[in-house]
């Protein structure tokens, strides 16, 4: 990946919110059993549930901006308050692109076209059928 071209201690954490599935990995749920210092057993019944695709992922909790979260993004700083005990997806991300991150480039972007350092564009996943059936 070439150099990185975002900050997240300057975005609202869109990747933290926009998915509904942070997936948690075996050796994802013994960092965090380790990062908290409880057993995996624990750990994955505190910060973790599944989702209806049958992956373990991540809770989530109400969102001021999104409406939910990833439950370890703190809702006023807006990063991630596990940092170092966070799942390997979230370590990869973003994964592609060159070191850009779509969502960081399109608040920027916005934040300039709309001559304010506050707004913040709402983005969400949906899946949409062409031949017109939603998904």
């Amino acid at each position: 990946m070439g150099k990185v071209k975002y900050d997240c201690l300057n975005c609202v954490g869109y990747c933290c919110a926009i998915y509904e599935r942070v997936q948690v990995a075996p050796e994802d749920l013994t960092r965090l059993a380790a990062y908290f210092g409880v057993s995996e057993r624990l750990a994955r019944r505190r910060y973790t549930t599944r989702h209806s695709s049958g992956e373990r992922v991540l809770r989530r909790t109400p969102d001021p901006i999104f409406g939910e979260s990833c439950m370890f993004q703190d809702p006023v700083k807006r990063v991630c308050s596990i940092y170092e005990g966070r799942p390997d997806v979230c370590r990869a991300w973003p994964s592609h692109g060159g070191g850009r991150c779509v969502y960081y480039d399109t608040l920027q972007f916005e934040r300039r076209q709309q001559g304010n350092p506050h707004v913040v564009p709402l983005i969400q996943i949906t899946f949409f059928d062409p031949e017109g059936e939603p998904d």
